[in-house]
């Protein structure tokens, strides 16, 4: 294909006024050259926000929302425009397979570029070079071992193209890639992505709900909203597209249609460290404490320490976890960490009374270990369908308030984490957990990798714990007469006297602003 096949600067700006050139060809009069690339009004202010653009400004860039609002020729241009603008640099664009990333973007590429710019081809390793010795590179990245692939390489540019379909970790991960790298190079991320997937959580936290942490610098992320009706192209050359999305259920169809970041939640579960996160404190002596633990070898084991209070509030005093111990040293380190002879009871997974062979050895079952090693555990309610239910239940805090003109308000949720490591470790895991496509009241069930990153070990745990459903805890002084200066009546109304000054919703003010 020839250039003279494209429009020029004009007679695009004449048929087409919407639409901004962004790469042209030639060395003519700047009205007569022909347009290569040229972005629609959205795309056109994602483009502004990169570095390409700013001497300053964010390096983390989300786009889109909805199907169809024009992603994928955002993430070309770009990717032709660095490697042009910045000569040596290195642009990475991801998809989630090989088939994905070649379909959506190498050979469209390869299309769009071959006999108007002059690059070397090569569909094996899926890269185009130019001749300013830029290269573009199309990837993909579903498992540890593909993010491997890229561990040697420095980049400018890394595009991880539906952003929520990937696995958060290792999006994160690619940060790490960039450099600096060729003259004028400000290293910067473009996330074009839909709602939905097993990054939706973490893609909504900072990009729709901008709710950064310690390690994150709100002003390193910016986003913007992409419809189907932002995509005049589309309009104009496919006005039936809309129409697909009307036949899809929920949430997907709310997701896709309408780029919907909050329709059912885009989690199994919905998290806010603002409100699930609490410093920890004295467990009184008569709250009820008990425990849950999910076996795992090559995955991750989990164990958690919970009591409840007086209002059936449950708090996970902690969270222990291991990868790879055999059960003598995951009793060692869940007895260093949690008085187990003060649990009323351990709910565990069934798995643990079956024979174990994955330890390479015919032994005893997990029960039968632990039971010797003083540590005893009862069969957990393992449905995956209740504990969803009974887990969004104890998370909800936006309806547990008092009732006002006959609707709920705010309050407090009737699960939550004690600031630790290993909490904190869970709570993470919990953002993560997605539901299952096939039945959107149970949550998809994820494996660990390798190196024990991911799985949903901890929510398996957690949820033996929520439908566990302990009894309140009770004052052990109304069934008799007491001292009014006994050891637990002034713990009680010590208790007692910092949740009165506790400002409402529970404890949420002990966390930093903004985390």
């Amino acid at each position: 294909m020839a250039a003279s096949d494209l429009p020029t600067v004009a007679e695009l700006r004449a048929d087409r006024p919407y639409l901004t050139p962004i790469i042209t060809l030639g060395d003519g009069p700047p009205d007569e050259r022909p347009v290569l690339y040229a972005l629609q009004p959205k795309q056109m202010e994602a483009y502004r926000l990169t570095p390409l653009m700013r001497a300053q400004g964010p390096t983390h860039i989300g786009f889109g929302g909805a199907a169809g609002g024009g992603k994928s020729w955002l993430v070309r241009t770009v990717a032709v425009a660095v490697a042009l603008l910045w000569p040596g640099s290195r642009v990475l664009i991801l998809r989630e397979t090989e088939g994905d990333v070649k379909r959506n973007h190498y050979e469209p590429l390869e299309l769009q570029l071959n006999g108007r710019i002059q690059a070397k081809w090569n569909s094996t390793s899926l890269t185009v070079t130019f001749p300013n010795r830029s290269v573009i590179e199309c990837g993909y990245l579903r498992h540890e071992k593909d993010f491997q692939r890229y561990l040697g390489n420095e980049y400018q540019c890394i595009i991880p193209e539906e952003a929520t379909l990937l696995p958060p970790g290792l999006v994160v991960r690619l940060a790490t890639r960039l450099r600096g790298g060729p003259t004028g190079a400000r290293p910067f991320m473009l996330y074009p992505s839909n709602p939905g997937g097993q990054g939706h959580a973490r893609y909504k936290r900072v990009f729709i709900t901008r709710r950064y942490r310690d390690d994150e610098q709100g002003g390193d992320y910016a986003f913007v909203q992409s419809l189907l009706a932002d995509n005049l192209e589309l309009k104009r050359t496919n006005p039936e597209y809309e129409n697909r999305f009307a036949v899809l259920p929920e949430p997907l169809r709310s997701w896709q249609r309408d780029g919907n970041w909050h329709a059912g939640a885009g989690s199994a579960l919905e998290i806010d460290f603002r409100q699930h996160l609490i410093r920890p404190f004295p467990i009184p002596g008569y709250w009820e404490q008990f425990g849950a633990f999910d076996w795992g070898f090559q995955h991750p084991f989990s164990f958690g320490h919970y009591a409840v209070n007086e209002d059936g509030v449950i708090f996970k005093v902690e969270t222990v976890w291991g990868v790879r111990l055999k059960p003598p040293f995951q009793a060692e380190r869940i007895k260093a960490k949690v008085p187990v002879d003060q649990l009323r009871y351990i709910v565990a997974g069934h798995d643990s009374w079956a024979e174990r062979r994955a330890e390479g050895q015919d032994t005893p079952s997990i029960q039968e270990q632990f039971a010797a090693l003083g540590i005893y555990l009862t069969k957990a309610n393992t449905d995956r369908r209740q504990g969803l239910q009974e887990f969004r239940k104890r998370l909800d805090w936006t309806t547990t308030g008092p009732w006002v003109d006959g609707k709920p308000t705010p309050g407090d949720p009737r699960l939550v984490f004690f600031d630790t490591d290993g909490n904190r470790r869970c709570l993470e895991q919990l953002e993560t957990m997605v539901p299952d496509p096939a039945d959107p009241e149970v949550a998809l069930k994820v494996d660990a990798n390798e190196f024990g990153e991911g799985g949903d070990d901890h929510y398996d745990e957690t949820r033996y714990a929520v439908v566990s459903r302990p009894l309140s805890a009770k004052a052990p002084w109304p069934e008799k007469r007491i001292n009014v200066f006994a050891p637990e009546v002034l713990a009680y109304e010590a208790d007692e006297s910092r949740r009165d000054r506790a400002p409402k919703p529970n404890r949420r003010q002990v966390l930093p602003e903004g985390f």
